[in-house]
């Protein structure tokens, strides 16, 4: 007995020491990719009230806006915001000024861009900051502050997804994080003294995700990552409030980040809302950007896989994917003024 217990003791000096003694890995963006994914483009009624939302509650700063992605409208009436994580470089939210009324409502089954996901160590805290904020919760779990992760909605009625860090990549620091997130909210213990806020992933929903998912892959050149999803059951339904819902589908890394990057995740609901792919005047969550050295053989290669050219203004290329999902492609002004013209 003496001998197994100063066995297990060693083990679990030896695990303690390999947590600790590994640094946090470090979320960080990869210069000059072909492809780098740049931003999610909302239009909102009121975009000072949706961009104060999103700096107050997830910790977005305000950017400097870029003509690439403002689809016409005034540069003065653009609002960019900068999400955290990756060191200051993390994924742009556009918010563009609507004309229309705010008529329809989103859910989370809407085929097309549905929401968008971030990460934190402190669920139920960031559950009380929505709350307070102008948002609300979606998700229908019987106590609210000792769950992973749950569905909420901006002012505008746009949906988003919370939940405690993953163990992405896979190493004794990102491991030891997400158990500590569990534990902690679970047993309504107090929150890690640092919560990190980072954008993790736009979802966006596909009538068959298998084919979505080849798409992107091959336009992107990007890998599928973690494993394939399935959910049905109690969870999921508590969670989108969504009844007799089954979900399947996977990620796929979004490029211009190193490995635990955001990431585009493609399911396919058994069943889905009225709510089709939105145009580019419509009310919510439009369209996303890719910045890209080389615009016109990219554009190419979405063509050759099915996409659709619309227009194009300055430097920046407008698609859609065969889906009727809205894609921009802008490419920088000093590699376009480099790129040789092409017969």
């Amino acid at each position: 007995m003496k001998k197994i217990l100063i066995v297990l003791v060693s083990v679990l000096l030896l695990l303690t020491f390999w947590v600790f003694s590994t640094p946090p890995h470090e979320y960080k963006r990869i210069p000059n990719s072909d492809f780098s994914f740049e931003t999610v483009i909302f239009r909102s009624p009121d975009p000072k009230r949706l961009s104060d939302f999103y700096k107050t509650v997830f910790r977005a700063t305000e950017a400097k806006s870029t003509p690439s992605w403002i689809l016409g409208d005034p540069l003065s009436s653009v609002i960019t915001l900068r999400t955290p994580g990756y060191q200051g470089e993390g994924p742009l939210l556009t918010i563009l000024k609507s004309k229309k009324p705010n008529l329809s409502t989103s859910a989370a089954n809407d085929l097309g861009y549905a929401h968008i996901c971030f990460e934190t160590d402190n669920v139920p805290g960031l559950i009380r900051t929505i709350q307070k904020n102008g948002g609300r919760i979606d998700s229908r779990f019987e106590n609210l502050q000792k769950v992973p992760a749950i569905y909420g909605r901006d002012p505008d009625g746009n949906i988003f997804e919370i939940h405690i860090p993953f163990p992405t990549p896979l190493s004794p620091s990102t491991i030891f994080r997400s158990l500590n997130s569990f534990v902690r909210t679970y047993f309504k213990l107090d929150p890690p003294k640092m919560d990190e806020i980072r954008f993790l992933h736009v979802n966006i929903n596909s009538k068959d995700w298998t084919k979505a998912l080849s798409f992107y892959s091959k336009v992107l050149a990007a890998n599928p990552t973690g494993f394939e999803r399935d959910y049905k059951g109690d969870f999921i339904e508590n969670l989108t409030d969504l009844r007799g819902i089954e979900v399947k589908g996977r990620h796929l890394s979004l490029p211009g980040y190193d490995e635990g990057g955001p990431t585009l995740e493609i399911f396919t609901y058994n069943t889905f809302s009225a709510r089709g792919p939105l145009s580019k005047s419509d009310i919510g969550k439009i369209a996303i950007g890719f910045r890209v050295l080389d615009l016109r053989s990219s554009v190419n290669k979405i063509l050759q896989e099915g996409g659709i050219k619309l227009e194009e203004q300055g430097n920046t290329t407008i698609l859609k994917d065969p889906e009727g999902n809205l894609l921009l492609l802008s490419q920088n002004k000093s590699t376009l003024d480099n790129t040789p013209l092409r017969k």
